[in-house]
């Protein structure tokens, strides 16, 4: 076999085992169901401690981003990814053994950790094997692929661990704890790219012509510098962009859980209803991933109008109907329906914008970038995360007022980003890259 076969068939098997990979180091799967139910529960923490648990997490990940990104800098992919594996298992066996609120409160720096690796070098994974067969366009379908797996593990999940928290509310922590231990497992399954790497320029006009380039040098230039990166208007916008849009959905899922708490504390739910309803987000989730990138078909720039507008809309319905009656059937029904719809976008606009910093920047500046678009996201969730908890704490944790106070002063924020990068993306890259061919969701 010589060695173009060797870098073809590897390269392809890579691809094809990687949405599976995705879906279990995606997040730590199957805990997140019962977390708010965990920590309030069997660790005594109120709502907006358990709010403040991921705002520690994405503080922590806005630390550790860049730091993180440079020390691997050298290291392969996926040794790095074993790595952040580790950060996984801790934040897991830490919230098993915690007995006091300042462990459990350290737990989460692990888990950021982890998030940064994978974050970091997770994605280089998938782009350096599609790029090293010239497979590039097919990054947004096996991307959301992937995540469409682990949500719908996730799905699942949910719906068993709403039975087994009732017999042992630990039990969730171990399942994912060996989750984690079998896509360790799973990554010695994997080639390094780096090993077969030849750059695609079919979807990069900023790489010059491969005929006037010369022989001479190495094929793969090195990185520009952060504030170089920084220079640019576009790479701003989408750092603005991810931040503010990242910051308002961030919390989609924890406050969906408080009001599904609520009903269940109440009376108005049981518990296997609480991880049925969770569950069928979650499935709403992983069909959207599926089909992301028919909204880029259908709609092309104007699908990240349609996030923002739905983002901002199902938050002010939830607020309106939970002032208006908390616990009338419709009221429930029409948070459920919107929340499922809120969390359903957060993602497929997650990979929308990593899909235009594949096509529009440099590729050797691929994996700073993720770094620092890993760092405004992870920075715009705690920052808007912390400000929901304060106003939690400030209502009484009342739902309703709180949800209302945040939606208001999120609009214009959220228009501002918005209307920013929609701006510099159609003005510096036009329709060449604003919208997914056709020719480019093949499967």
């Amino acid at each position: 076999m010589t060695n173009e076969e060797r870098k073809i068939q590897y390269m392809n098997r890579n691809i094809k085992m990687y949405p599976k990979f995705l879906a279990l180091i995606w997040d730590v799967l199957f805990v997140w169901t019962i977390t708010t139910q965990f920590f309030y529960g069997e660790k005594h923490l109120s709502y907006s401690e358990c709010m403040m648990i991921e705002t520690i997490l994405m503080f922590s990940a806005c630390v550790m981003c860049v730091p993180v990104a440079k020390i691997f800098d050298k290291i392969s992919p996926i040794k790095s990814i074993r790595v952040g594996l580790i950060g996984y298992a801790m934040f897991l066996l830490l919230c098993i053994i915690g007995t006091n609120k300042f462990v459990i409160m350290c737990a989460p720096m692990f888990l950021a950790f982890g998030y940064c690796v994978v974050a970091v070098k997770g994605n280089p994974l998938l782009t350096d094997s599609l790029s090293a067969v010239k497979r590039d366009k097919d990054y947004n379908r096996i991307y959301g692929k992937g995540l469409s797996l682990s949500y719908m593990l996730e799905a699942i999940g949910a719906v068993v661990i709403s039975y087994i928290y009732s017999i042992d509310p630990y039990l969730a922590f171990y399942i994912s704890l060996g989750c984690v231990g079998l896509a360790f497992v799973f990554s010695f399954w994997f080639k390094e790219p780096s090993k077969f790497q030849e750059q695609n320029i079919e979807l990069n006009p900023m790489v010059e012509d491969p005929a006037k380039q010369d022989k001479s040098k190495p094929k793969k230039k090195r990185s520009d510098s952060y504030l170089k990166i920084l220079s640019s208007a576009f790479v701003i916008s989408i750092l603005l962009y991810s931040f503010m849009f990242r910051g308002v959905v961030s919390i989609d899922s924890g406050a969906f859980k408080i009001y599904l708490q609520e009903l269940t504390d109440g009376g108005f739910m049981p518990l296997w209803a609480f991880g049925c309803v969770y569950g069928i987000m979650k499935l709403c989730i992983a069909i959207s991933n599926k089909y992301q990138f028919k909204y880029n078909l259908k709609f092309g720039v104007r699908s990240l109008i349609i996030f923002n507008v739905l983002a901002v809309a199902t938050l002010l319905i939830n607020a309106v109907m939970y002032i208006i009656s908390p616990t009338s059937t419709l009221t429930i029904v029409v948070i459920i329906i919107s929340s499922c719809i809120m969390c359903s976008i957060r993602t497929p606009n997650f990979i929308f914008v990593n899909n235009y910093m594949q096509v529009c920047l440099p590729p050797r500046n691929l994996e700073k970038l993720y770094a620092l678009s890993t760092v405004v996201q992870f920075l715009g969730y705690a920052i808007m995360s912390a400000m929901y908890s304060g106003l939690l704490g400030i209502f009484g944790d009342d739902y309703g007022k709180s949800m209302l106070v945040y939606v208001i002063i999120c609009i214009p924020l959220v228009i501002a980003s918005t209307v920013f990068f929609i701006r510099q993306l159609t003005k510096k890259h036009a329709q060449k890259f604003t919208i997914i061919k056709p020719e480019y969701t093949e499967d």
